[in-house]
């Protein structure tokens, strides 16, 4: 009874809530209308003062040069009283308009002002020159500059640009105009259907919720019905799962014997043919010609080759069925051995190597020894032939977006090891083909090994729990980024190991 209660009221509050949401929807709508009329009143009122300034300055020219011809017919001083009330009234409709210019819509009219301004100030200078020209008597050179079709040339570039200024203005005034009432019409419109729309999702939703209640009572009834044939169907599915995890385990453990007995089974035959071999070379070249010395000289590097697949194949199945208990292992010291370990190679290619200070993390001492020569090794082993290798070893803690697909990353704290070279690097599309077992972007007479170097690499990253990534461009380098715990255990049981355990 009491869980009907719950559910009855959480379907009302589930109702509410919609209603809620519905209605605050609308209005937000129609505060949004409402700010884009006022935007619009604004962009109408904008384009209203750069349509009054602008008339206001061309009213202004006119009565200035209407007083100074006045003036120069009549020789009358009270025409210029215009003149002058222009004048000083001049700069102050320039600045306006300059003001109410850089506020138009219209990203050409600021460009038309200024020449406008511009123009407009030769204008006024000039008309200042021939009053001044009359007043000092010289008339005739005032009269020159007066019929002089300088001014004339300035009036009519000036009254062109009044013209294009206003007629754009209004042009944007009209478009701006006929959104108004647009918007209004149609906000009008949205608000009567957004009306109509809510009190129907009301209705609608007060009908459904009389269904549902009716609806949910009964299939409660079935579901109690159908409760414990679940529970009876959840244990035997857990029943099976665990015949499966057993199964699994079973197999993997038998696949990882295999692995170790044909590795050692497969060895001795590949020595008695390197034995005999070798034994052919030595003491019967005389009696073999050079096509079977070839022959002879290509088995022996195919069985060497195979010896050492089986030997890489058996490494690959130790990693975890041979894994040691883990230690605290100190990233300074492994990296230190390693480089000494490497230190002809690195003297012979001129390498330049920088390992950041790194910490200590729990691990297999052995295999992160393993996994750090490989990724160094790799690194000075593919290099530029013209170019030293230059390689970055730094650490760093790494992002949420980094851990993102990590297992157990609420577990474990976490580090990122990065190892960058500017090597020959690789195609990104073989990001993922470069971890398989015995997978090789090179020819064996360009790089020699068998390709399950970064196999185990990934291999000892995964018992650690952690992940590795590749990532490169051809010609531009490799980097190889390790995500590991800090505090980590092995992510693979060894207690339940095969013959292995036994050599």
């Amino acid at each position: 009874m009491v869980q009907k209660m719950l559910s009855s009221l959480y379907s009302w509050v589930a109702i509410v809530s919609i209603v809620i949401i519905v209605i605050t929807g609308n209005s937000f709508y129609v505060v949004s209308t409402l700010d884009e009329l006022a935007a619009l009143e604004a962009r109408l009122f904008t384009t209203n003062r750069v349509i009054g300034s602008v008339n206001n300055l061309h009213v202004a020219i006119l009565r200035a040069e209407s007083g100074q011809r006045g003036f120069l017919l009549t020789e009358d001083e009270d025409y210029l009283d215009d003149y002058n009330d222009t004048l000083n009234q001049i700069n102050g409709l320039i600045d306006q308009v300059e003001i109410t210019g850089l506020a138009s819509d219209l990203p050409e009219q600021v460009n038309r002002i200024e020449t406008l301004l511009d123009l407009t100030r030769a204008k006024i200078n000039g008309m200042i020159e021939v009053v001044e020209l009359a007043r000092a008597g010289e008339m005739l050179d005032a009269s020159s500059l007066l019929n002089s079709n300088r001014g004339l040339i300035l009036y009519d570039r000036i009254e062109t640009l009044f013209e294009q200024i206003d007629d754009s203005e209004r042009e944007m005034q009209a478009k701006h105009l006929a959104s108004l009432m647009k918007l209004r019409k149609n906000s009008v419109n949205t608000l009567i259907v957004s009306s109509l729309t809510t009190v129907l999702l009301i209705i609608a939703i007060f009908i459904l919720l009389k269904m549902n209640v009716r609806e949910s009572l009964r299939h409660q009834r079935t579901l109690e019905d159908i409760n414990s044939d679940l529970e009876d169907k959840i244990e035997e599915r857990t029943q099976e799962l665990r015949v499966y995890s057993d199964e699994l385990a079973r197999s993997n453990r038998e696949l990882e014997d295999f692995a170790f007995v044909a590795s050692h089974d497969l060895q001795e035959p590949l020595r008695k043919i390197r034995a005999f071999g070798n034994r052919l070379e030595s003491g019967y070249a005389d009696v073999i010609d050079e096509r079977g010395q070839d022959f002879l000289k290509r088995m022996l590097n195919a069985a060497e080759r195979m010896s050492l697949l089986i030997s890489d194949l058996l490494s690959f199945s130790r990693v975890s069925t041979r894994g040691k208990d883990f230690v605290d292992v100190n990233l300074n010291s492994v990296f230190s051995e390693i480089l000494s370990d490497l230190e002809i190679a690195i003297d012979e290619s001129g390498a330049k190597v920088s390992v950041d200070d790194m910490p200590n993390i729990l691990g297999d001492k052995s295999q992160i020894e393993q996994l750090m020569l490989n990724l160094l090794s790799n690194a000075l082993k593919f290099k530029n032939p013209d170019i030293a290798p230059e390689i970055t070893v730094s650490c760093s803690t790494p992002t949420g977006e980094e851990l993102v697909n990590v297992l157990h990353e609420e577990q474990y704290d976490w580090t990122k090891i990065t190892i960058q070279d500017n090597g020959i690097g690789f195609d990104q599309s073989f990001s993922e083909k470069i971890f398989a077992p015995f997978q090789r972007l090179h020819g064996r007479s360009e790089y020699k090994g068998t390709g399950i170097g970064l196999a185990v690499c990934r291999r000892i990253v995964e018992r650690h729990n952690g992940q590795i990534s590749a990532l490169s461009q051809p010609g531009k380098g490799a980097r190889f980024t390790i995500i590991i715990p800090v505090n980590g255990e092995p992510f693979a049981s060894t207690t339940s190991e095969g013959v292995v355990s036994n050599d």
